[in-house]
């Protein structure tokens, strides 16, 4: 890699590849700090909008957050700071309301754009809108080269690898000849896929959590008849948020160094029982759960960690990943009319035949069938095998040995600090992460008021790394 010498800087550097809300909220935090010798923040992504990434890039108003407004901040140790900001665009939007997620991608926009204004002296961003392909770490000066797709290749002294949910991997038996059939939706995101499929009569949704909910409205608020079909293995639909429900003061303890599963679902499971039996919600006690949902996930064994995931990931994301009650109001009319019909099953093949997809279906209780549908849609949910997802910057990073798989082949390896875990084993002084790709050893890392945490921490981390060695900083500028 050559660098360009127009992309060179006297201010340490931090490139920041990825500006969803991962990204954007690392990129606020290093911003809102005063740096001894300045700061050079490159956020590089994409898209042409910052802050949206694929949860907030939807223009769908039906399509809202699963958490209340009031803790929705970007900013820890300011919680309200969303709601504030949306009463000063909607002015009856309440506590409790569950908004746009379009309005939310506004709001990190927004925020950014603060921090970018705001920033001390000697502290910039730059924005590259480009696609990140490789990355080369340079051994002489610690830094870290980062080639885009243009060509051009940027120098930082720290990379932070903030790629968000990764688009679904592909069914099995899905060769070139359906890939190419322009029948599949690999991306339930793509734009125009509501007026491709106008004219379908029966679409099928793989996977019944919270991208079918947001397919299905899609394609439920045409005028069109059609059937949306949705089937997984589980068949299990995103249960739905309740309003005014609080979480408990008191929690299931956790006290001894390693938890078994066993005791904890039985303890889960007996303070569901008895909050219901004084006329509480079972919602209060998968909340109260939630400060230390990674701390038990530390504590299980590798074997419960497996089969929590083989067994009761699924039954667990239902409940804690809920639907706001208006989206789930939807659904139930769409579900009531037989426009939308779940059920469990698994997908054996997919192969075109003429105009339609001809599926090769396996439901419970029932003899393998064929079905023949005009158009299957890849709600599997984000891809969790790195390794295998086919994003080339980490494909390379895989080739170059930089990173490894995190635990269960899911996300990537890294460190406490968020520092990526090479194939040495050995953690990253320059390569760092933080949101979903930290899926393996955080089993809950993909809300925002996880990801809020982690910005603010990360981007510590980041700022004493580079003051504690001005001078390799200097020499990489």
């Amino acid at each position: 890699m050559s660098v360009d010498a127009s992309e060179q800087s006297s201010a340490p550097t931090v490139a920041v590849v990825g500006a969803g809300a991962s990204g954007t909220l690392v990129a606020v935090q290093l911003l809102r700090r005063r740096h001894p010798r300045g700061i050079r923040v490159l956020l590089i992504e994409r898209r042409r909008l910052t802050g949206r990434g694929v949860a907030y890039s939807t223009t769908n108003p039906d399509h809202r957050l699963n958490v209340p407004a009031a803790h929705m901040g970007a900013l820890p140790r300011n919680p309200g700071h969303f709601l504030r900001w949306a009463q000063r665009r909607v002015p009856d939007v309440g506590p409790a309301d569950f908004v746009p997620r379009k309005l939310y991608g506004e709001y990190l926009s927004d925020v950014l754009a603060d921090a970018a204004r705001t920033a001390p002296p000697g502290c910039a961003l730059e924005r590259v809108r480009d696609d990140a392909v490789d990355l080369q770490i340079s051994p002489a000066n610690d830094t870290v080269d980062i080639e885009l797709r243009s060509g051009r290749v940027l120098s930082a002294n720290r990379a932070v690898l903030a790629l968000g949910n990764l688009p679904p991997t592909g069914p099995p038996g899905a060769g070139p000849d359906l890939l190419d059939s322009g029948r599949y939706e690999a991306d339930p995101w793509a734009d125009g896929l509501a007026e491709r499929a106008g004219s379908d009569h029966v679409v099928l949704l793989l996977g019944t959590g919270l991208t079918m909910v947001d397919v299905a409205l899609t394609l439920g608020a045409a005028e069109s008849p059609g059937l949306i079909r949705a089937v997984s293995r589980k068949g299990l639909v995103p249960r739905r948020h309740r309003r005014g429900v609080r979480s408990l003061g008191r929690r299931v303890r956790v006290l001894p160094d390693q938890v078994r599963l066993g005791d904890l679902v039985a303890s889960v499971e007996a303070e569901i029982s008895e909050t219901e039996d004084a006329g509480g919600d079972w919602r209060e006690v998968i909340d109260s759960l939630r400060p230390d949902t990674n701390q038990i996930w530390r504590r299980l064994s590798d074997g419960d960690r497996r089969r929590f995931v083989e067994r009761l990931a699924r039954r667990w994301d239902v409940h804690r990943h809920r639907m706001a009650p208006e989206v789930a109001d939807k659904v139930d009319r769409l579900r009531a009319r037989g426009r939308l019909v779940v059920s469990r099953g698994a997908v054996k093949r997919l192969r075109p035949d003429g105009d339609s997809i001809e599926v090769l279906l396996e439901e419970p209780g029932s003899p393998t069938s064929v079905v023949h549908v005009d158009r299957v849609v890849n709600c599997t949910g984000p891809a969790l095998d790195l390794a295998n997802c086919g994003e080339q910057l980490l494909r390379a990073a895989f080739e170059r040995g930089y990173v490894r798989e995190g635990p269960l082949h899911l996300g990537l390896d890294h460190d406490a600090r968020g520092a990526l875990v090479g194939r040495d084993g050995v953690a990253s002084g320059l390569l760092y992460t933080l949101g979903p790709l930290r899926k393996g050893r955080l089993w809950e890392t993909t809300a925002i008021p996880e990801i809020r945490f982690q910005a603010l921490e990360l981007a510590d981390q980041l700022a004493c790394a580079l003051e504690r060695n001005p001078t390799r900083a200097a020499m990489a500028a």
